[in-house]
């Protein structure tokens, strides 16, 4: 009487608009051909094909790649909307985000050589234990107390090397014969084969000096006087880049025409003087030269020589640009590009192909970046002598480089000073950049801590085994804050502050903060005592340190030196006296009290509160003056923080600037005299001698800050010209942005360009020109390792719609960067459109391991497995999608024609229900569609065929759930009734399901609400399937009323029967009326004989 139709496959387009609230995503067509949805009747199929060839035969042309006119996003990040008809591959975080999210490719190792040296052990003699136990002593950290061991029992240029190194002489160390005879003297320009990089040329002559008898040496020897060439690279790194002084020759510069640079011969070593020498076609000239002076001022600090470079000019060194981007490609890691400006990177990369090496002398080729490994560009080389080593003596090698007990700690150092180099942005690290030197840095550091904090017998005095511990466990700690993991190394600092046997109290005393204040107030207070120590007024210092502790204070500016009316005190004056006094703590105890305040600022919001509880401990470690670097870190924390106060941010500011000035040999603002620079500053092996304890930050990133402060007070012009200097380009354009310059970006990238061409650079210039070729020249002088210009280069061919061209070098960008979810995101987008199933779904399960939190990517992993009529696989997808965005129309859409294909019923009827709520909920309803017909009509007939069949197999528990899922169809249909917008197919699947379930009154209600729908439904009279259908409804309403019998209800459906008729012969009165009417005399007829048989 009534027919259902069964849906076997789902529509290959929503008829939907898509200008609802939820059009933020953007979406790529998807073919659902064949997807069957539980039905058998052909009939009722859609051939999607066909669909489309109507589409094709109606003039409308399919895009490339998506089948769709692809309409431009004004979404940041150019991403894709639909036009009108899309099904779902959602376009989610703008592509040229960086988040830096965990994925299951973070933990994968860069490349291995296949070479392993044999582990062996050698037989030492007296002579060579005494210079293993000097190594231990000279090299590990020492209390203040301590004086270094005596080095008499070293022997020529070991015993020269350690008094260098001692008396913070570096460079004269990486000048030393020693160091020439690896590394090629000035002279040799000849040394090493130019296709290989650096790092491994570096490595390949460090093992041939261990070749055959080229040397008298023992092995130890020769393994302690490397460990001290990569000792001094590392410290001279830092010293140019960290703690100062500067090596510019800013004061007594060398006279007459053999004047040299101090890094002359060193930056870089003769095995790459041809490399240094070398300059780009391109170029317009050196850095600078590598034989002139630099300018120089007088000494009594008048006079200075003019010079065309800043106070702040961190390109001080003497090379070209060609090796200063040779050497930064090579310490790029994982994508991510070291800060351009840094000093002399040359001897970081030297550390660490030296210490890397001594570290792990049975696996000598280790690298951190996968671009380096030599072995991916041919087949790997298992032959020790291929590295110009045979297997004895690189097992000689090895087994003299693991009698070694600092190497690990100074590579671990090393491997965090890498780290610190990497230019990764402020705000989108999130802790899992660089993954690949973390796992390193974790592997160097757990050995340290298993030799020197749970081993703890590593001297004999336990003082100084304590000391040892409390130290390497800091730095650990440390370096899990530079890494920021988890936790940002608080458990490592109070194990540290356990090992040092300090004891640190947190309380609240009465005191005055100002010169006026009348009443004293609660102010916080860190108390520090060590195990063992008296008492000591702060002024009390012992005549011996006097001195130097005066020197280093001259480093803090004080509110008298900024203003005369200055009312804040120096420090706080408490009530109780013993609150004024401090115990004596050690250099070591007050890097932890730092480390503590650190923690503070890391666990905390940065507001009042927290400003004053790091506040406590700073005021704590000011109350001493032992150690150049430990008091400067404490004063630079302290003005970041009165930075945010009224009274104290022009004090701040001027301690900032003091700081950042004692780096140079020049004179400045804050530094005015000679003596100020010269006498009255600390040597650069003091300063260098606690710096991995403390969080002393690179002068970029200190110049950076002060930049970013001077522009939140206005001054913004020069803070342009400080980010200019630092090439921090995009600040620099802000900056301009604000003055109202905004045309003086360019000018000022491209005047810096022609005197000096750099990979970020031309990065900068590509973004405010949009010329891709300036992208193309940044990748030229990175050799390919720039990922900002492949992704740069990826977003500027999917804006012009070259699919190709952006598919491809988004996905170079993602072999030197993988963890970059956006950009996959983007990667399986173009897959899509492309039609390229395979890569947009790698790119996509690539986003969801890495954000699983990524509804939209849920989304398009399971729109593939649509396409690929795989529901099962898609039906997880779309469980996450929705877990992320629940109000998503488009994800429930794809779910609810999954669950019908998976006979999951009962979710099919949910996720209709979920599709009414959201149309209640938006104000814009309209653009969410209902449930469609074939949808509904396939839940009611696998409902009730499931009904069925459970009757059949006498199932008690399927039987019980088809009735649960029955009610719900029927609470399902009611609702569609009452809150849609009436539709006869709807009534006539409801009246079918009634029928079905013998519920007569409700399916005569159907029956006349769907006849009272069709009749008002214009011209349904001139429609041959409108007709058609009406008498399919007289029938069934005729058919109600025959079986009522009385006399009422058969005159009624009589005059339905009438009027039916009536209007259809009005409507066809020129021409044969249709088959229906003599249909519909019939049943008349039957009435007629019906009636007469009631009345007798």
């Amino acid at each position: 009487m009534i027919a259902a139709a069964m849906i076997p496959a789902p529509p290959s387009v929503l008829d939907a608009d898509t200008d609802s609230d939820d059009s933020d995503v953007a979406f790529a067509q998807m073919d659902f051909a064949g997807v069957d949805f539980g039905g058998d009747d052909e009939e009722a199929c859609v051939d999607v094909d066909e669909e489309e060839g109507a589409c094709e035969e109606a003039g409308e042309t399919p895009a490339e790649g998506g089948k769709e006119e692809l309409v431009a996003d004004t979404r940041k990040g150019g991403g894709l909307q639909p036009s009108a008809g899309s099904a779902i591959a959602v376009d989610g975080p703008a592509a040229n985000a960086h988040p830096q999210p965990t994925s299951s490719t973070s933990g994968r190792e860069s490349g291995l050589s296949s070479i392993v040296f044999p582990d062996t052990d050698l037989e030492l003699s007296a002579s060579e234990r005494e210079l293993i136990a000097m190594e231990k002593d000279l090299l590990l950290p020492r209390a203040d107390a301590e004086t270094p061991g005596s080095i008499d029992e070293a022997t020529g240029e070991l015993k020269h090397l350690f008094s260098l190194l001692e008396n913070g002489q570096y460079a004269e160390i990486l000048r030393s014969d020693v160091a020439l005879e690896m590394l090629g003297n000035e002279l040799d320009c000849s040394g090493g084969d130019a296709d290989l990089p650096m790092m491994e040329q570096i490595k390949r002559k460090l093992l041939a000096s261990f070749s055959g008898d080229s040397s008298t040496k023992s092995e130890v020897v020769r393994c302690i006087e490397l460990e001290i060439i990569g000792i001094a690279s590392l410290n001279l790194f830092l010293q140019l880049n960290y703690t100062g002084p500067s090596m510019d020759r800013g004061l007594k510069p060398e006279e007459g025409e053999e004047a040299k640079h101090p890094l002359d011969g060193i930056n870089p070593h003769g095995m790459f003087r041809s490399l240094a020498n070398k300059e780009d076609a391109k170029l317009h000239t050196p850095l600078v030269s590598t034989s002139d002076a630099l300018a120089s001022i007088s000494e009594d600090g008048k006079d200075a020589e003019p010079t065309d470079k800043t106070i702040h000019s961190l390109k001080e060194t003497n090379t070209t640009d060609v090796f200063h981007n040779a050497v930064l490609s090579e310490l790029a890691v994982d994508g991510e590009w070291p800060f351009q400006v840094c000093v002399a990177p040359y001897f970081l990369l030297l550390a660490r192909s030296v210490l890397s090496v001594l570290a792990e002398p049975t696996r000598p080729f280790r690298v951190w970046s996968g671009n380096n490994n030599v072995f991916e560009r041919g087949e790997a080389v298992t032959d020790a002598s291929s590295f110009g080593i045979s297997s004895a003596d690189g097992s000689k090698f090895a087994a003299g480089a693991k009698c070694l007990s600092c190497a690990s700690l100074w590579n671990a150092r090393a491997i965090v000073a890498h780290r610190r180099l990497i230019s990764t942005r402020r705000d989108d690290d999130d802790g899992q950049a660089c993954p690949t030197l973390w796992n390193e840095a974790e592997a160097m550091f757990s050995r340290s801590l298993a030799s020197f904090c749970e081993d703890q017998a590593i001297f004999e005095g336990p003082q100084r085994n304590s000391h040892v511990a409390s130290q390497v466990m800091l730095e650990w700690g440390l370096a899990q804050h530079h890494f920021l993991k988890l936790g940002r190394g608080k458990v490592s600092f109070n194990k540290a502050l356990g090992y040092s046997g300090l004891e640190v109290e947190v309380t609240g005393a009465e005191g005055k903060r100002t010169k006026f204040q009348q009443k004293a107030t609660a102010q916080y207070l860190v108390r520090a005592k060590p195990s063992s120590s008296a008492a000591q007024d702060p002024n009390s210092d012992d005549s011996a340190s006097a001195e130097k502790r005066e020197v280093i204070e001259k480093q803090m500016i004080k509110h008298d030196d900024v203003a005369e009316d200055a009312i804040l005190l120096e420090n706080i004056e408490f009530e109780e006296k013993d609150d004024n006094l401090h115990f004596d703590l050690s250099i070591l105890h007050q890097s932890i009290l730092l480390a503590l305040c650190l923690d503070v600022k890391n666990d905390n919001p940065m507001d009042g509160l927290t400003g004053e509880q790091m506040g406590g401990y700073l005021a704590r470690v000011l109350n001493q003056h032992d150690d150049w670097m430990v008091y400067a870190t404490a004063l630079l924390e302290r003005a970041w923080l009165e930075c945010e106060r009224v009274h104290g941010r022009e004090r701040a500011i001027l301690q900032i600037q003091a700081l950042a000035d004692q780096h140079s040999n020049r004179l400045t603002v804050t530094q005015s005299t000679f003596k100020s620079v010269e006498e009255d500053s600390a040597p650069a092996q003091d300063r260098l001698r606690n710096l991995h304890g403390i969080v002393y930050p690179p002068r970029w990133d200190m110049l950076r800050d002060l930049a970013e402060r001077y522009a939140k007070l206005g001054v913004v012009t020069s803070a342009a010209e400080m980010f200019e200097e630092l090439e921090l380009w995009d600040d620099v354009v802000e900056c301009y942005r604000i003055a109202g310059k905004e045309s003086k970006a360019v000018e000022v990238v491209r005047t810096r360009l022609a005197e000096r061409e750099t990979p970020r650079m031309y990065a900068a210039l590509g973004d405010l020109t949009k010329d891709p070729t300036c992208f193309e020249r940044s990748l030229e002088l990175s050799n390919g390792k720039f990922y900002d210009a492949h992704v740069a280069l990826g977003n500027y061919y999917f804006e012009k719609g070259d699919l190709r061209r952006a598919l491809a070098h988004l996905l170079e960008g993602l072999e030197i960067k993988p963890l970059m979810p956006a950009v996959w995101f983007r990667v399986g987008t173009i897959g899509m459109q492309l039609q390229e199933w395979d890569t947009a779904l790698k790119a996509f399960t690539e986003v969801v391991q890495q954000e699983p939190e990524e509804g939209d990517a849920w989304a398009n992993v399971a729109a593939i497995h649509m396409h690929r009529k795989n529901p099962a696989e898609a039906y997880p997808a779309l469980l996450e999608s929705l877990k992320q965005n629940r109000n998503n129309w488009r994800v429930w859409v794809s779910k609810l024609y999954t669950c019908i294909d998976l006979k999951k019923y009962d979710e099919a009827i949910q996720t209709c229900t979920e599709l009414l709520n959201l149309q209640a909920r938006k104000s814009s309803s309209n653009a969410i569609p209902n449930p469609e017909e074939r949808c509904i009509k396939a839940i009611v007939g696998g409902s009730l065929q499931s009904y069925h069949d459970a009757r059949e197999s006498g199932d008690a528990v399927a039987l019980d759930s088809a009735k649960r899922t029955l009610t719900r169809v029927k609470e399902l249909l009611d609702r569609m009734k009452s809150s849609t917008k009436s539709e006869t197919w709807l009534y006539d699947v409801s009246a079918y399901f009634n029928e079905e379930m013998g519920w007569k009154d409700d399916l005569f209600d159907d029956l006349m609400k769907e006849y009272r729908t069709l009749q008002s439904e214009k011209g349904w009279e001139e429609d041959p399937a409108k007709i058609s259908q009406m008498v399919g409804l007289a029938k069934g309403i005729f058919a109600h009323h025959k079986a009522e019998g009385t006399k009422e209800s058969l005159v009624k459906c009589k005059l339905l029967l009438n009027g039916v008729k009536k209007k259809i012969e009005r409507a066809s009165s020129d021409s044969e009326p249709p088959k229906e009417v003599a249909e519909l005399d019939v049943l008349l007829s039957e009435l007629e004989e019906a009636v007469a048989a009631v009345e007798k």
